[in-house]
């Protein structure tokens, strides 16, 4: 439930394209798994012409389905997908690749450059990492200005996200680094 205040007029758009006028000072609204757009109106001149801006939420029960987290975080490693891709088993539309490290474009992509940076040698999540695998994360991050380039968003910028866990929407139980960039990403991200 999101919590809208303000004087200003206020249109809820909804998922399915219907359109309710909000005028109250203080409105609840419920958020959908889907796209919800709010689209404020406020009087900029003396013409009484109005002017629009508009506000785009994505609920963060769309990222995962209810369920695929938990069932991730128990996972072994060596059985998830990105050890297959690793292998070579399963293909991946590759970034770049070393013998430490391997660069991938996501199949769900969050942002029009949306690249996944993952060890070749498997690490559950960051709170698996140990001082053994301090190398290895220094070379993944060591890493990113180069991908960063390869994605012609080194100038523009971007965002490095590593998800833990159910609450952080970890999807494969494999350490991974999201490289999210080429359009203006917001804050906070959820």
């Amino acid at each position: 439930m999101l919590l809208v205040r303000g004087t200003r007029s206020l249109i809820y758009l909804s998922s399915k394209q219907q359109i309710i006028n909000i005028s109250s000072s203080s409105c609840k609204v419920a958020l959908t798994t889907s796209s919800t757009s709010f689209i404020s109106t406020f009087n900029n001149n003396q013409n009484n012409n109005n002017k629009y801006s508009q506000l785009s939420y994505y609920s963060s029960t769309k990222m995962s389905k209810p369920g695929v987290t938990e069932a991730a975080v128990k996972q072994d490693p060596r059985d998830t997908i990105f050890a297959k891709i690793v292998e070579g088993s399963i293909p991946c539309k590759k970034v770049y690749e070393d013998d430490d490290c391997l660069a991938f474009d996501d199949i769900s992509p969050q942002a029009p450059v949306h690249v996944l940076l993952i060890p070749k040698h498997p690490i559950g999540g960051i709170n698996d990492a140990t001082e053994e695998h301090a190398t290895v994360l220094g070379k993944l991050m060591t890493k990113v200005p180069k991908i960063a380039k390869l994605k012609d968003i080194d100038h523009s910028g971007y965002r490095l996200v590593v998800n833990e866990g159910i609450h952080g929407q970890q999807s494969v139980r494999w350490l991974h680094i999201h490289i999210l960039g080429g359009r203006q990403l917001n804050w906070p991200p959820c």
